[in-house]
């Protein structure tokens, strides 16, 4: 695959199905978490917030949807507790949630069925390692061109020969490894390569080493096999 090519699929995908993966933060480990992400995926609240202080908001949400919120010690320890300003009409759970940690800077993640809510920090150290095999990506199909055939010459007393040249090797050639760490730290995991000094990426003999979060390996993966159908 030219390195123009994989530029351009890596921008539709930059802005298409990278953009339109689903939130990470709601990916079940346990039946615990399955049970939850459920509700939080059907049921639909309304929210009239004024300056309201974090811990009334989550002890609202508590009593409406009757599951367990709980605030992280890396929250509570920030010191000045945020305030939410916000209206809005039957919108689900999973999206007011979001929308409203957003609007504060602060993140959730599931643990056992709980709706833990947390700072940036403590969701950046939640990452870890994989091995994705691209050497596929990275070698070229070798284009063999068939061999000539032609009648050899034929001298007193010979018989009819016949001549081959081998077909010729136009391809084989390896692409530029580091091509492949660009495009995917510019087209995934926004910031948090340089943001997070725990996040990396590198190729090694055809292996990609990725250290990210749950959603920052969802990306890559999706990016890996979008350039693997598009090569």
């Amino acid at each position: 695959m030219k390195p123009s090519a994989w530029l351009c699929t890596a921008a539709l995908l930059a802005s298409g199905s990278l953009a339109r993966a689903e939130d990470s933060r709601l990916e079940a480990k346990s039946e615990s978490d399955r049970k939850t992400v459920a509700v939080m995926e059907s049921l639909k609240i309304s929210l009239n917030f004024s300056e309201t202080s974090l811990e009334e908001v989550v002890s609202f949400m508590r009593e409406v949807t009757q599951l367990n919120i709980l605030v992280s010690k890396g929250v509570m320890d920030k010191g000045d507790e945020p305030t939410v300003t916000l209206k809005v009409d039957e919108l689900k759970l999973s999206n007011a949630l979001a929308l409203i940690l957003d609007m504060i800077d602060l993140s959730f993640k599931l643990e056992e069925g709980v709706i833990v809510i947390v700072t940036k920090e403590e969701t950046k150290a939640d990452v870890y390692l994989e091995l994705y095999d691209v050497r596929d990506l990275l070698f070229h199909l070798r284009d063999f061109k068939a061999p000539e055939i032609s009648l050899a010459p034929v001298e007193d007393g010979a018989t009819v020969g016949i001549m081959t040249e081998g077909g010729e090797d136009s391809g084989g050639s390896l692409e530029d490894p580091t091509l492949l760490v660009d495009l995917i730290k510019t087209h995934t995991c926004g910031t948090s390569w340089t943001d997070n000094p725990k996040c990396s990426v590198d190729i090694q003999n055809g292996i990609l080493v990725v250290v990210q979060s749950k959603e920052g390996h969802k990306q890559v993966s999706t990016l890996v096999e979008k350039l693997r159908q598009y090569k």
